[in-house]
């Protein structure tokens, strides 16, 4: 009797056992399984952190089209520019944005993003008008171009590093920005100094007639140490004036076979009397022609 009840109890403890075995291992299967879905919806997550957002994908093709157009705008200005100073401007233009570009591509291809090999067609034709100018109006439209890239540049670099989320694409225009700033400043300065020279003597941009090869121009100064010496004395006699405006210091003094030509703005008819006087007294009345153009009627000689 005792040996049947405990048969039957062994069985009911079997019985209960392998349902709880049978559990355990299903939830082992199971967490194995969450387990590795996990690993796989993990997987893509972090292949995708070495993308970038649309708006840091626009802004670094952005700057590799405005990167390129500055390196052959500065080999433009390095061959063609007649200022040394726009020459040297170039130079350091090819040699800080090649460092840039080269930057900018090592990070579009950790970002998969992938980078213009030519310009566009709005940047193209912006290389291409500056390409069809010459001399100072190539100086000119030059410094102008740089000084409007540029602002633009450090305002949208220094907006990219306060929106950016991307701690590659924020280092690159953190490390940018100091260079950006640099050729601003620079250009800013040579812009100020063309502005400058602009604003003095303006006798070429108003004796239309020195344009006119059917006219005397300064080129046509007679090459006699006589008329050197007497263009000469004249000029310093003008500049010794106590009140000579910056025109009056600068008209243009065209002296062939002892006969004098002034030519050129002052300000005053003051000047022009004066400036008549002193030429009448190097080289005789009868062989001065005074052409001098009076800008204002005021007597103020700023």
């Amino acid at each position: 009797m005792n040996t049947n009840t405990e048969s039957k109890h062994t069985v009911e403890q079997d019985n209960t056992r392998f349902p709880k075995l049978i559990a355990s291992s299903a939830a082992a299967t199971l967490g194995l399984g969450l387990v590795a879905v996990g690993l796989l919806l993990a997987a893509p997550c972090a292949k995708a952190e070495t993308k970038v957002c649309t708006a840091d994908k626009d802004f670094i093709l952005a700057a590799a089209q405005c990167g390129m157009t500055e390196v052959k705008l500065g080999e433009l200005a390095a061959q063609k520019g007649m200022r040394d100073d726009v020459k040297a401007f170039g130079q350091m233009m090819v040699k800080d944005h090649t460092a840039i570009n080269d930057d900018l591509k090592a990070l579009a291809a950790q970002k998969g993003v992938t980078l213009p090999d030519s310009l566009d067609a709005k940047h193209q034709g912006t290389v291409d008008k500056m390409a069809a100018l010459t001399g100072s109006e190539f100086d000119a439209a030059y410094v102008a171009d740089m000084v409007k890239d540029h602002k633009m540049d450090a305002k949208k670099f220094k907006a990219e590093s306060g929106k950016t989320k991307d701690a590659e694409v924020k280092s690159f225009v953190d490390k940018s920005i100091p260079v950006v700033a640099e050729h601003l400043q620079r250009i800013t300065a040579m812009k100020k100094l063309t502005s400058n020279a602009a604003t003095e003597p303006d006798n070429t941009a108003l004796n239309v007639r020195d344009r006119n090869d059917s006219t005397l121009t300064p080129l046509a100064q007679g090459n006699s140490k006589s008329d050197l010496d007497t263009s000469a004395q004249i000029r310093k006699e003008i500049i010794a004036g106590k009140d000579m405006s910056v025109n009056a210091k600068n008209v243009k003094i065209i002296t062939i076979d002892g006969h004098v030509t002034l030519r050129g703005p002052v300000n005053t008819a003051e000047e022009k009397r004066l400036i008549g006087e002193i030429a009448d007294r190097i080289a005789h009345s009868e062989n001065v022609d005074n052409q001098l153009e009076v800008k204002f009627t005021t007597s103020s000689n700023d």
